[in-house]
């Protein structure tokens, strides 16, 4: 059977089908690059530098080789090939000269979650970028692994992937670059440190639609109609008229991270109707992420988040932290959610005192030891400084009580104002320090009774001595 690529994503469908069955994207407007005659086989060398190892994807680009360099000490490095429709000497010109000005935007860009450009060639009347390869899986192969196990990413899993991947697109938007592409296919999970690496920037995907596009003609190849993005991940504006700004990244970003927490596709969380987001009877979000992914995912672009700073603003602190939790059902986060409202409720604001920035995970919730016997010393390591109110008046005025009410307050709370404070690894983490703190408290505690217990029994003893 005859088969058409989608240059959208890469899925293979029928000749006669008009919309590819994978993203929806019209097929009748994309015409597929001619590589079946140039594939490179492994073992192959390119330039004389790059030994071919084996071929590793195909999509609107051409097709992408994993291949060895051998001038840089056999270094692991991708290939990604392109082969215009139109083989003309002239035309074959024009698409270099188009890619020689995005290979020095791209040579330009030095960022640590960002796989190195290399250089840019022609070899046999095809065109290749080089850049680093990243070990690691994306993020679409990982969802389908969790979807297989009827398992997705968490709330705490998507705010701390989303700290990780906003710095990369802040650097990208301040140099005047729109990726225009954000997806769950084009974010790797790089095996080395589990960062978000950010793969196939747009420009080179946009410089190859408007060759594969013009490829039957001998006029100018660009033209400013050429549109890019993945169908359901891309805001409207961008699919319809290829207008892109940095709130086109965000919203892109937001649409993947509904993807990733529901493993549902773009086109069964939306409205296409009207354009409404319908994912709130899938996912029960806190409020703060509801209202930041609500304000990525907004159909007017002026009501989006304008740069990627404003969110990382309201996700504060910025700097990204390791967490490992597993999902909790949803009825256990529909009741800690009840329950933590309530306790809330009976604490009065405390202004700076304590950051309210983090989310909590739902494991931590519940009553602290350390903190209710030691207020004013268990303060000191974890960081929230209320406790410090424990010292103010432990006279026989008040028979101690700032210390006594300032512990049941910490034994409440503490948990939840110490993960807020300071930064902790992950929860192992937390929970060691916390008991550690309970095993000092129960051993001051049963040592001051003991203490207690044997002064009053050498006092009953002298008294008792001085009455015989």
């Amino acid at each position: 059977m005859n088969m058409t690529t989608c240059t959208n994503c890469g899925h293979n469908n029928t000749i006669a089908s008009r919309f590819c069955s994978n993203c929806g994207a019209f097929l009748e407007e994309i015409k597929p690059f001619q590589t079946a005659s140039t594939e490179l086989k492994p073992g192959s060398k390119l330039r004389n530098r790059y030994i071919i190892i084996r071929q590793i994807g195909q999509g609107g680009f051409g097709k992408t080789y994993l291949a060895e360099d051998t001038g840089r000490f056999k270094q692991a490095v991708v290939l990604k090939q392109l082969t215009p429709g139109n083989q003309g000497t002239e035309f074959i010109q024009k698409a270099e000269e188009l890619f020689h000005r995005e290979a020095m935007i791209l040579h330009q860009i030095n960022h640590p979650q960002i796989p190195r450009f290399w250089e840019f060639i022609r070899e046999n009347k095809c065109l290749f970028l080089v850049q680093d390869f990243i070990e690691g899986q994306t993020y679409e192969s990982l969802l389908s692994q969790r979807r297989r196990q009827g398992k997705f990413f968490s709330e705490v899993e998507i705010i701390d992937f989303i700290r990780q991947i906003l710095p990369v697109l802040n650097y990208l938007h301040s140099r005047g670059i729109i990726h225009r592409d954000i997806a769950p296919d084009n974010i790797i999970c790089r095996a080395e440190d589990g960062l978000p690496i950010l793969i196939d920037l747009g420009g080179v995907k946009q410089i190859a639609a408007e060759v594969s596009h013009k490829a039957d003609s001998s006029e100018n190849v660009v033209y400013s109609g050429t549109k890019l993005g993945k169908f359901g991940y891309a805001p409207d504006e961008q699919m319809r008229l290829g207008i892109v700004a940095p709130h086109s990244d965000l919203y892109a970003l937001g649409v993947t991270c509904l993807v990733l927490m529901t493993g549902k596709l773009p086109s069964e969380l939306i409205n296409t109707k009207t354009m409404q987001w319908q994912w709130s009877k899938e996912l029960k979000l806190s409020p703060k992420f509801d209202g930041i992914l609500n304000r990525m995912l907004a159909f007017i672009p002026g009501d989006r988040f304008q740069s990627a700073e404003e969110i990382l603003v309201q996700l504060q602190p910025p700097e990204p932290e390791i967490i490992a939790l597993t999902q909790i059902s949803k009825t256990e986060s529909k009741n800690q959610k009840i329950e933590t409202k309530t306790a809330i409720a009976s604490i009065p604001k405390l202004g700076n005192i304590i950051h309210s920035s983090n989310d909590v995970p739902a494991e931590i919730i519940g009553w602290n030891w350390g903190a209710f016997f030691l207020p004013g010393l268990w303060c000191l390591t974890n960081h929230v400084w209320i406790g410090l109110i424990a010292w103010i008046d432990l006279s026989f005025v008040t028979l101690g009580m700032g210390w006594l009410l300032t512990g049941i307050i910490l034994g409440l709370k503490g948990n939840e104002w110490a993960w807020k404070s300071r930064k902790w690894k992950n929860v192992a983490e937390f929970r060691k320090h916390q008991r550690i703190w309970s095993i000092i408290s129960l051993l001051l505690i049963s040592s001051a009774v003991i203490i207690g217990i044997l002064v009053i029994l050498f006092l009953f003893v002298i008294a008792a001595f001085i009455a015989g």
